[in-house]
């Protein structure tokens, strides 16, 4: 084909620029059909149809241009050496095939092109369409999920008696209270001591900073005692449980929210693993602990410490956060444990620690 196309006449040039100007006006039509909007999408199949015309046509000409060449070089070469008419140095077969196969590939290509900008630019605005015409209980989006969920008379549950789930805003957080009794020791073995503690569940399938209420109560139906703000980082994927210690034996959800920036101060304190393990509660000898040695930096009276544990005992779920609750004071070392890790391969690693 070097050959040909060194020996075509310079009116081949007329149809490269052409065909080279269809392929640009196709290019820019698909872009067009994909970047624009409205009337300007649409209107990008305007370019694509002209190009791949020109391109076409052009590809067309060009190849009959280059048959007709071979054509005529191989009668002159028959003219001038009879002797090489056997062992032509242009082929007008090879030339004609390599025409049939060019033509159908631009074809082809152009036709390919059309659909892509069919498919980018009016598929599209029929959808979009088809979306205006929707009633508006079908396109209203869900509300926030940074949104509050207060509860005017929240249910209580106790150990052994579980209060049913709480959603939080549009349902896309969900908590409920842990009754099992190997999962329960997992949350609260490290924690409860001498007092009462409830094991909370936490799923999530977005991303937030969980404000949580808790209150507490003497009896399930009587008022509220008291009442205690947790803050947790949910994530999908990734069930966090939270452990609340009080003396009273009743405790529900009284409200939630996510919040991207809750009002919580995470520069409370610095930590690092503890280098005297024996110093865990007897209760970890059996639930497996680890421990890490929390340095504050400020007074709280109740700090959240969260863990990412990386074991499944109690049925938790490898991985899991567990958030326990913790007591501050300024320069003076506490230990915090993360229980549920009795497995030879168990481990936890401490990632927040906040404040109000």
């Amino acid at each position: 084909m070097r050959v040909v196309s060194a020996l075509m006449p310079a009116q081949r040039r007329r149809h490269e620029t052409w065909r080279w100007i269809g392929l640009g006006l196709v290019v820019a039509g698909v872009l067009l059909s994909v970047v624009g909007t409205g009337a300007v999408g649409v209107l990008a199949v305007v370019p694509i149809v002209t190009g791949g015309a020109l391109f076409t046509v052009s590809s067309v000409r060009w190849w009959d241009l280059a048959v007709d060449t071979a054509r005529s070089f191989q009668a002159d070469q028959a003219v001038r050496s009879p002797q090489l008419e056997d062992r032509a140095i242009v082929s007008v077969a090879a030339v004609s095939s390599a025409r049939r196969r060019a033509v159908v590939l631009g074809a082809t290509l152009s036709v390919l092109a059309l659909g892509a900008g069919v498919a980018g630019s009016v598929l599209p605005v029929l959808g979009s369409t088809q979306a205006d015409g929707a009633s508006p209980a079908a396109v209203d989006a869900p509300a926030p999920l940074s949104t509050a969920t207060p509860t005017t008379a929240p249910a209580r549950g106790a150990h052994g008696s579980p209060v049913g789930p709480f959603a939080v805003a549009d349902g896309t957080v969900q908590i409920g209270q842990v009754d099992d009794e190997e999962a329960w020791s997992a949350v609260c073995g490290a924690v409860s001591s001498d007092s009462g503690c409830s094991a909370w569940a936490v799923v999530a399938a977005n991303e937030c900073d969980l404000d949580v209420t808790i209150g507490f109560a003497d009896t399930q139906h009587g008022a509220t005692t008291r009442t205690e703000l947790r803050s947790v980082r949910v994530r999908p994927g990734t069930p966090v449980f939270v452990a609340s210690v009080g003396d009273e034996l009743w405790s529900g959800i009284e409200s939630g929210a996510c919040r991207s920036q809750p009002a919580v101060d995470e520069h409370v304190a610095t930590w690092f693993a503890t280098d005297d393990p024996e110093a865990a509660p007897e209760e970890c000898w059996e639930l497996g602990c680890i421990g890490f040695d929390v340095l504050p930096s400020r007074d709280c009276p109740q700090a959240d410490v969260q863990f990412a544990v990386y074991d499944d005992y109690g049925g938790l779920g490898n991985p899991h956060d567990l958030v326990v609750p913790l007591e501050l004071h300024e320069g003076t070392p506490v230990t915090a444990w993360a229980s549920g890790t009795e497995s030879f391969e168990g481990d936890a690693a401490l990632t927040r620690v906040s404040c109000r």
